[in-house]
């Protein structure tokens, strides 16, 4: 049996809940719900996302978004996909959760190689807020103490993606918003990038659906 005070998966997402109240917002079914209608999905005649209006009408004030800033996310969204997409017989067109996903992805990286010393201030400034019991705005969920993010911490990025939901999709996109802030920002690009599958055969597959979306 679980000891009361440890985290549920779903509670001690920080990160995750941290890109929520960028939206004044605290679960992500109830700030999802917005976008769940596939009639959302797709792009204008203007080349932007049929969800970029909604997320504009969800913008909560705050030092890390904006209407621009947040076009310039959906473009860099939109680009990548096009990217990829020029060889797929099949275009790709997101759903809702995978674009909310590439979305709160757009935020770190632009956060991370612009500034993480920054970014790891105000998520540990998010962290006391979850910790104090009196911040009603943010409730913790649970009985302990969420522990402070250290520098190395920022250095891993999960994502908790069901089966089936475009996983390898959304890292081929992934990998591409990396290398675009680390141009923008003048970090160094990755070296290498190591791929770890349960097995020889789904290495395989997966290292040649990468060259051919992510590759010239």
């Amino acid at each position: 049996m679980a000891k009361k005070n440890q985290l549920e998966l779903r509670h001690g997402l920080v990160l995750n809940r941290f890109m929520l109240h960028l939206f004044g917002a605290t679960k992500f079914e109830a700030f999802a719900e917005h976008f769940n209608d596939s009639r959302n999905e797709g792009l204008d005649e203007n080349n932007i996302s049929n969800f970029y209006p909604i997320l504009i009408n969800r913008l909560f004030s705050n030092d890390y978004l904006n209407k621009d800033v947040l076009l310039e996310y959906d473009q860099n969204i939109v680009s990548h996909t096009q990217y990829i997409n020029q060889k797929r017989e099949e275009p790709i067109t997101w759903k809702y959760f995978q674009y909310l996903g590439l979305l709160f992805t757009e935020i770190f990286f632009d956060k991370y190689y612009g500034n993480k010393y920054q970014l790891l201030t105000d998520i540990n400034r998010f962290v006391d807020r979850l910790n104090d019991p009196f911040d009603k705005e943010i409730p913790s969920n649970h009985s302990g103490v969420f522990p402070a993010f250290k520098e190395e911490d920022l250095n891993k990025l999960a994502f908790w993606n069901a089966t089936g939901s475009g996983k390898t999709l959304i890292m081929h996109v992934n990998i591409l918003q990396a290398l675009h802030y680390q141009e923008k920002y003048n970090q160094p690009a990755f070296e290498n990038i190591l791929l770890i599958t349960s097995n020889e055969g789904l290495s395989s597959q997966l290292v040649s659906q990468l060259y051919a979306n992510c590759s010239d």
